[in-house]
């Protein structure tokens, strides 16, 4: 079955990764409620259940952001016609119940003197990084581990959050992953290679559909980072239109360092290769 997101990834293979690739988001909806929501919400109240600190942090003086921040999903779930429960009329921090209403992950920002940096967040579907590594951190070391961050991306994405407006812009990234967990705190050192006859079904195209918003009512030192995980196996992504013809492109055309990003090793674009070429990508169990 087609995603509406499947067409929104980007497998043109001259296109660089360490990009901004900001735009209005206009007449799309702020938050994306699908079909999946009752099942994430579950799992989300079942991490904050079991892995609370894990996934849940702030540092102190979010409560005024936290309120605002549930006001403005609460308008939006409302003006979506979306069932609201009151599942977290129990919880304390006002972002922590933001977080329970939503699929999205919620971060919170804040403009210090050097930069802004992670003042909170709730995030149950990380993709490979740890909240707990990142609390009160600038940015930059936020991206620590994408390569060329700090010394292509780290001014251009502070200026762009200092001229942010009320205007909600919106970008998506995409990786390839042998791990269709919606939880992903680890960053292994090297992912196993999915064998070809398995790649359609092994292995995940996971993308971050992420926006950012200004939070009115605090002097512009505060915006709102919202990251929402949407993923489907592999040969799911690549069975409509011409997908299957532009990632192979991708495949032979991007630079190693571009395909390394998506998260494809050398050994595993040969399996994909392989697969792409003996027509195995369709999903075989």
């Amino acid at each position: 079955m087609t995603e509406p997101w499947f067409d929104e990834i980007d497998l043109d293979p001259g296109s660089p990764w360490l990009r901004m690739a900001t735009r209005q988001l206009g007449a799309r909806p702020w938050l994306v409620l699908d079909d999946r929501r009752a099942d994430e919400l579950g799992l989300k109240r079942r991490l904050l259940a079991e892995r609370h600190d894990e996934v849940f942090a702030v540092q102190p003086g979010v409560e005024s952001v936290g309120a605002a921040v549930k006001e403005l999903i609460l308008t939006d779930l409302e003006e979506q016609g979306a069932t609201i429960g009151d599942g977290a009329a129990h919880v304390v921090h006002p972002l922590d119940q933001a977080g329970r209403l939503v699929q999205e992950d919620l971060c919170v920002l804040r403009r210090d003197v050097d930069g802004w940096v992670l003042a909170g967040a709730s995030l149950c579907f990380p993709s490979r990084w740890r909240l707990a590594d990142k609390l009160g951190r600038s940015l930059a070391d936020v991206h620590d581990p994408v390569d060329g961050y700090r010394e292509v991306l780290a001014g251009r994405v502070d200026q762009m959050l200092d001229r942010l407006s009320r205007r909600v812009v919106w970008r998506r990234n995409w990786f390839i992953h042998p791990n269709g967990a919606l939880f992903q705190p680890e960053r292994p050192v090297s992912d196993p290679v999915v064998a070809a006859e398995r790649c359609g079904t092994g292995l995940f195209c996971r993308s971050e559909r992420q926006t950012l918003r200004r939070l009115d009512g605090f002097d512009g030192r505060w915006a709102l980072f919202t990251i929402r995980i949407q993923q489907t196996q592999l040969g799911t992504f690549l069975a409509g239109g011409d997908r299957r013809q532009r990632f192979a492109r991708f495949l032979v055309e991007a630079d190693p360092a571009v395909i390394r990003h998506r998260g494809i090793s050398r050994h595993q674009a040969l399996e994909l290769e392989m697969a792409q070429t003996r027509g195995w990508l369709e999903l075989r169990r």
